[in-house]
């Protein structure tokens, strides 16, 4: 069966394309033509193209069965307006383009990678796929009218449409929260606000990519909505206790008291509004450290048959390994 990817390089994608490989599945790879630091790999035909390209998408896409969508404009703090439509262009713009393309080829399904950060939630949270959806950023606003083009095109003769939502995701490539977490664990800069006993989803990459295999495959699955999770939650004490371990080091973070924290994050409120002084500490950071967000997955557990198999310690030390030999840490 010939799959293509969009986006399969990094953290997310790379897995899914290992494990697609490693099954013997036909791939095509869609590559940005200025990436030149993708090598050719055995067994998989590369696309030069983005998903700006109409027709790069068509040859993309041509005999194709399942399309897996990961490539997008991913989280960041938008700086301009400019910046702000770079998100919809890519994210909503791109993923119409897509859609297109495989109603033109006759492509079965396709699985979209989505996000928790269409809820609008950051903590005091516990959501499912019935919740109701208030994305607040371009990014998740983005992705929210992408998920609905997705599940909507086969109305329209287009393929079946799967959406997966992640929440955070950690594993080798990462450049995101938890990458960020590990440093300043590493660097003796991190501490708890409050007991290290708020919950929250998470899902490494390998485990993702076990998701959206059986997404691609799974009759039950066409156009429906899941979160996917490893199918727990944890807590920020475990999360913390995983990197240190990972790193090798017995030092613990200290623990602030939450109503220290929550002053501290106010001064840093003021600071930043009166004084344009960036604070280590604010409000939101207080918030989202020291409250639970979680997910649940059990609808990817029954339709898709999903189980997480991998550990939380084995993804942390994947990751923490890969930032060594990133970053030369000794």
């Amino acid at each position: 069966m010939k799959l293509v990817i969009t986006g399969g390089t990094g953290c997310l994608g790379k897995p899914l394309l290992d494990g697609l490989i490693k099954s013997g599945h036909d791939v095509q790879l869609l590559v940005l033509p200025q990436d030149t630091s993708v090598e050719a790999i055995r067994g998989v035909r590369m696309i030069k193209g983005d998903v700006s390209s109409y027709e790069s998408l068509k040859t993309l896409t041509k005999e194709c069965q399942i399309i897996l969508h990961l490539a997008g404009k991913v989280h960041s703090v938008s700086k301009s307006e400019i910046e702000e439509q770079e998100y919809y262009r890519i994210n909503v713009d791109g993923t119409k383009n897509l859609l297109e393309a495989a109603k033109v080829n006759k492509v079965n399904r396709i699985v979209f990678f989505s996000t928790v950060g269409v809820y609008g939630k950051d903590a005091d949270f516990q959501g499912d796929e019935l919740s109701p959806c208030c994305p607040l950023t371009a990014y998740a606003k983005s992705k929210f009218i992408a998920e609905k083009l997705v599940l909507d095109t086969v109305k329209d003769g287009g393929p079946e449409g799967v959406v997966l939502r992640f929440p955070v995701v950690y594993g080798p490539l990462d450049r995101g929260n938890v990458a960020a977490l590990i440093k300043a664990v590493r660097k003796k800069q991190f501490f708890y606000f409050g007991d290290g006993n708020c919950l929250r989803s998470m899902i490494s990459s390998k485990n993702a990519a076990e998701a959206a295999t059986k997404a691609a495959f799974e009759p039950e699955a066409a156009d429906e909505l899941f979160c996917v999770t490893d199918g727990r939650d944890y807590t920020m004490n475990e999360l913390v206790n995983s990197i240190c371990r990972a790193l090798g080091t017995r030092r613990q973070p200290y623990h602030v008291p939450v109503l220290l924290a929550d002053l501290a994050g106010r001064c840093g409120d003021f600071l930043r509004k009166r004084a344009s002084v960036q604070f280590p500490i604010d409000s939101d950071r207080v918030r989202k450290l020291s409250r639970s967000l979680t997910f649940s997955c059990e609808k990817a557990k029954r339709i898709l048959g999903y189980k997480a198999q991998h550990t939380l310690i084995e993804g942390i030390t994947d990751e923490v390994e890969w930032l060594s030999k990133t970053h030369g840490w000794k």
